[in-house]
């Protein structure tokens, strides 16, 4: 019969008791109260002293199934059956506290409680200790390789750094196994050092595992803080730095995969703002929101602005993605004010820049801005060329001003009943030295939404007057010159004041100089300030011009509301030259009769066009009929073989 006492020496009764009960109190800590019963059941099932009953069981279930086979156990046999009795049971108690009690466990933790019999095999299949080093310096690698990973994961290494984690544990692997070595090289390797050894290591599995616990803890409940305070009230998605966290873990876990980046812009959205409330305009963002975490996730889709989102997914089903988030969109509105545009990004290389993929994905999205058929646009590069053309132009502006890159070009205003020449367009040209000539449509609309438009129009206007001074000294008859303004003219300059300083200090008549505007100059004047700046260019003598009359949606409420000089016919009535078109033109000259307004119709090019406008009463023409805007030298010889009067 076994003495109780023996039994209880053999396998360490007290101290096992003492670490089972550590073990429970620790568990009842950690885990929830409402599931304190089965955090108390599950871990006495596994506690240590019944986990050393079950591996002795195994030990010797699989010691007499051995015995049966072979008259004597090798000693090298019993050694690694008597290991893996204990090691066997490790995955077991993993998997109940991960799945039954959701304690977290690692492949690091488990190498590492593994590491202690690693080393003690090493020394008895190594005989030496070169074999024993080597044994216990790959477990360890592989161990520093494991736990590696599993901080990135994380992402949080200053926590694991206030818990002192990394030395603790490196410090105590190296002073356990070269414990180990010194007693199996000095003492003889008996059973019941054998089980303290595995004490040994499953007490330091088990102390680590609630180490890693509250360290996990610690991450989970600070990424919850984090996320409470950054995360769109409005949408409850995640703000753009929670958003660019979670696309960068993304990229990380899965560095061999491709993924397409997306802009989402709402087309139309003040538009649908200023017509139905903020209110449902607040609605209308909700349900993209939804309608965009439905299709890529909620951790993969943030509100960026007002009215713009993003998001990242697989490659596959881009197209079909888009066209239901735009079909849903569309359907939202019952007028179908609403509309999706999307810009499109997809990954080409591994540890690309997530920005500048959302960047690009934003570029390929502009592109589709004011194509009514398009919704979707996919980047190619020369879309970032044209970024980067744009970035040139902004930060060049200065230097192409300073050294005179701007060019002034002139297209001639005809008179149409008398064939002469009564006046000029004063168009600007950019002759970069970089990126060579460039016509107004490059620069023109990167200038005004970089605000740098005034710079260009005051250069263009101070060349005008100086080539007016230039011609009258040289005794050369001039002729008016009409120049474009832009809304930021009024607004970031006082354009009023330059212009009247600029023409006395050239000696400039007013009546030479004549201010076109379009009717978007005009919109938006709510407080009147630019209507009150042209009744003063007006009274001053500049003759204030209408440019592109009949390509804005209120052309005739401005025409209400404002007096101008004149009407200049927006071309696209000629270039689509049909009856309807006549028709249209027609009416707009009738009714600028009656209004003593004159008429100037753009974009003339053929002598059907010439002579339509002349029998219709059409006052003076502009157009490549008679010459494209050209370096004044060469408009003048152009006129000339015209037989244009000048």
């Amino acid at each position: 019969m076994i003495n109780f006492w023996d039994y209880a020496n053999h396998v360490f009764f007290f101290p096992s008791l003492l670490a089972s009960g550590f073990l429970l109190v620790t568990l009842a800590t950690l885990g929830e109260k409402q599931n304190l019963k089965k955090i108390l059941f599950w871990g006495a099932v596994f506690s240590l002293t019944p986990f050393m009953i079950y591996a002795d069981l195994i030990y010797h279930g699989l010691l007499y199934l051995l015995s049966c086979v072979m008259d004597k156990v090798p000693l090298m046999l019993d050694v690694v059956v008597d290991y893996l009795s204990r090691i066997l049971l490790i995955p077991l108690a993993i998997f109940v506290f991960s799945k039954r009690l959701s304690i977290h466990w690692s492949q690091s933790l488990f190498l590492l409680s593994a590491s202690v019999g690693v080393g003690y095999l090493g020394m008895v299949v190594g005989k030496t200790q070169i074999g024993a080093a080597l044994v216990n310096l790959v477990a360890i690698f592989f161990w520093w390789r494991l736990l590696w990973n599993e901080l990135l994961f994380v992402r949080n290494t200053q926590i694991f750094t206030r818990f002192g984690f990394l030395g603790f544990v490196t410090l105590f692997s190296l002073l356990v196994n070269l414990a180990m070595y010194v007693c199996v090289r000095m003492i003889e390797v008996t059973p019941v050092f054998l089980d303290y050894l595995v004490f040994v290591a499953w007490l330091f599995w088990l102390t680590l595992t609630i180490a890693v616990k509250l360290i996990f803890r610690t991450v989970r409940l600070t990424q919850q803080a984090e996320i409470a305070r950054n995360h769109d009230k409005l949408t409850g998605l995640p703000n753009i730095l929670l958003f660019t966290n979670y696309v960068q873990d993304l990229l990380f876990r899965n560095p061999k995969k491709r993924y397409a980046f997306f802009v989402f812009d709402l087309d139309n959205f003040k538009a649908f703002n200023e017509r139905f409330g903020f209110e449902e305009g607040d609605k209308a963002l909700c349900f993209m929101a939804d309608t965009l975490k439905s299709l890529f996730g909620e951790r993969y889709v943030t509100h960026v602005s007002c009215d713009t989102f993003r998001a990242v997914g697989d490659v596959v089903g881009v197209d079909s993605k888009i066209k239901e988030a735009h079909d849903k969109i569309r359907g939202f509105s019952t007028q179908g004010v609403l509309e999706i545009k999307a810009g499109v990004y997809v990954q080409r290389v591994e540890n690309e820049n997530v920005e500048r993929c959302f960047m690009r994905a934003r570029l390929a999205e502009a592109t589709t801005k004011g194509v009514y058929d398009e919704y979707v646009a996919f980047y190619a590069d020369e879309m970032g060329a044209r970024e980067r053309l744009k970035m040139y132009l902004i930060a060049h502006i200065d230097e192409a001003v300073k050294n005179e890159y701007i060019k002034v070009y002139y297209q001639p205003v005809v008179d149409i009943n008398t064939n002469k020449l009564c006046g000029f367009e004063a168009l600007a040209r950019w002759d970069d030295p970089e990126h060579g000539f460039l016509p107004p449509v490059e620069f023109i609309g990167i200038l005004e939404d970089a605000h740098l438009i005034q710079k260009l129009d005051l250069f263009m206007l101070k060349k005008v007057c100086e080539k007016y001074r230039k011609e009258t000294n040289l005794g050369h008859k001039c002729v008016p010159i009409s120049f474009n303004l832009s809304r930021l003219d009024f607004k970031l300059s006082d354009i009023y004041k330059e212009l009247t300083r600029l023409t006395r200090e050239y000696n400039v008549p007013h009546e030479m100089i004549h201010i076109e505007i379009t009717e978007s100059v005009l919109d938006g004047d709510e407080d009147g300030f630019i209507r009150e700046q042209v009744t003063r260019f007006q009274n001053d003598g500049f003759e204030v011009w209408m440019d592109d009359f009949g390509a804005g949606f209120s052309s005739l409420n401005v025409l209400k509301d404002y007096d101008f000089d004149f009407l200049k016919i927006d071309m696209m009535f000629l270039r689509n030259f049909t009856e309807k078109s006549k028709v249209i033109i027609r009416a707009i000259v009738d009714m600028a009769k009656q209004l003593h307004v004159g008429t100037l119709s753009e974009g003339v090019e053929t002598k059907e066009h010439l002579d339509f406008l002349k029998e219709i009463g059409c006052d003076r023409v502009q157009g490549y009929y008679y010459s494209k805007p050209l370096p004044y030298d060469e408009v003048m010889a152009a006129l000339k073989e015209k037989g244009v009067e000048v």
